[in-house]
């Protein structure tokens, strides 16, 4: 795990937001999220990169997948608005379910809040079901509850998914 900051984040509020990419130069695309996800409040704290073997759509590339900690003013909602931009400026297409994709923001965990609206659930309805979003949140966050467990115990459950360590920073 890579601390982003010495000075003191400006504590808004606890967002954990995981990055996904298979298409293009996915290390550069992922770095460049990361560092937009600064301009939406203070990178406390970023995982280092997992490849991934797809889920679902088997017949694709591998995925990088990393885990930023992020303190923020914004509210959830707007929040998602703020990553389905940088989707989009990443060039994001949604076209095939589970499909390859360039870029892919997922608001995982959100100050411990819940929420279950058309646009949104907190905190993410699958995150507990699959390593490349365990692995990677566990750098940062392993103790945080998700679904009424915590990170790490989750993940110590959980069955190997083709999840494996890059030794590559995100930041």
């Amino acid at each position: 795990m890579m601390e982003m900051s010495a000075s003191a984040p400006l504590r808004g509020n606890r967002a954990y937001i995981s990055l996904g990419s298979n298409l293009g130069d996915s290390l550069q695309t992922l770095r460049r999220a990361a560092a937009a996800l600064g301009g939406l409040g203070t990178v406390v704290a970023a995982s280092p990169v997992y490849e991934t073997d797809p889920v679902g759509l088997r017949e694709q590339p591998a995925f990088l997948n990393a885990v930023v900690e992020l303190d923020t003013t914004l509210e959830p909602l707007p929040l998602l608005d703020a990553l389905l931009a940088i989707e989009a400026e990443g060039g994001r297409e949604r076209g095939i379910r589970f499909g390859p994709r360039t870029l892919d923001l997922d608001l995982i965990w959100y100050d411990g809040r819940q929420l279950e609206s058309d646009r949104l659930t907190l905190p993410h309805p699958r995150a507990h079901e699959r390593e490349f979003v365990l692995r990677p949140l566990a750098d940062v966050a392993p103790g945080i509850d998700l679904h009424g467990e915590t990170v790490a115990a989750l993940l110590e459950r959980l069955p190997p998914q083709g999840v494996r360590a890059t030794g590559t920073p995100l930041m």
